[in-house]
């Protein structure tokens, strides 16, 4: 008897189907062709099923993103530290690990720092190392809230001006020498001491230069709040 047809027989390649398969699927269309790619349709033709395969694992688009948030934090949370590092140094850690993995998949890093309320519940625990570093410095739990907050939205903000660039360094300013040198006598003497000394060559900003001095500035001001 023919049972092609029946209910809840799988379809043609959907029994090789799982969720990760999907996830890696939809993570290579992400960083590949870019968020507006990834549609179930396009996802399910990629994988060469019916749509219909995918939402037994993946009920909707939400659920693929949040999935593929998985995909990029998994593990994040339960990294062990370095052995012998200071809090403050385990803290560093922390904000360089979470840039990394969004810094991974630029693509799916913009989706997620858009719409964080898709990834809540992953996002939630990708955190616990700051956290843990916090609570060795001795701070209280109100201070650890607000220093993980503040540190987590610089990430997030540092990698939207990053992602916006997609390149590790670019010129700042490529005409701030020729606008400084035409100021008035006496005008900003401070800014045109510093970028004259610079000088043309000096006025390219480095991304991982400059995320490291943002952090250690943000680091010491939590250190110096336990003073």
């Amino acid at each position: 008897m023919n049972t092609a047809g029946k209910p809840g027989r799988p379809r043609a390649g959907a029994e090789r189907l799982s969720r990760d398969a999907i996830l890696a699927a939809a993570l290579k269309l992400v960083d590949d062709e870019g968020v507006e790619a990834m549609t179930m349709r396009r996802l399910a033709g990629t994988l060469g099923v019916n749509p219909m395969s995918i939402y037994h694992h993946l009920p909707n688009k939400a659920a693929v993103f949040a999935g593929l948030a998985e995909v990029v934090f998994a593990g994040l949370d339960a990294v062990q530290p370095r052995a012998g590092l200071s809090w403050q140094e385990e803290l560093k850690d922390a904000a360089r690990a979470y840039r990394a993995a969004l810094q991974a998949h630029p693509n799916l890093a913009l989706q997620v720092l858009s719409d964080p309320s898709a990834v809540s519940d992953v996002v939630v625990v990708t955190v616990e190392p700051f956290y843990r570093a916090l609570d060795r410095g001795g701070l209280t739990p109100r201070a650890i809230f607000e220093s993980v907050n503040t540190l987590v939205d610089f990430v997030h903000g540092f990698l939207l001006g990053e992602l916006s660039v997609r390149a590790a360094t670019f010129e700042l300013a490529p005409d701030l020498v020729d606008r400084v040198e035409k100021l008035p006598e006496g005008k900003a003497p401070t800014l045109s001491r510093v970028v004259l000394a610079l000088g043309r060559d000096g006025l390219h900003y480095d991304f991982d230069s400059g995320f490291e001095s943002a952090l250690t500035v943000l680091v010491s001001g939590i250190e110096s709040t336990l003073r």
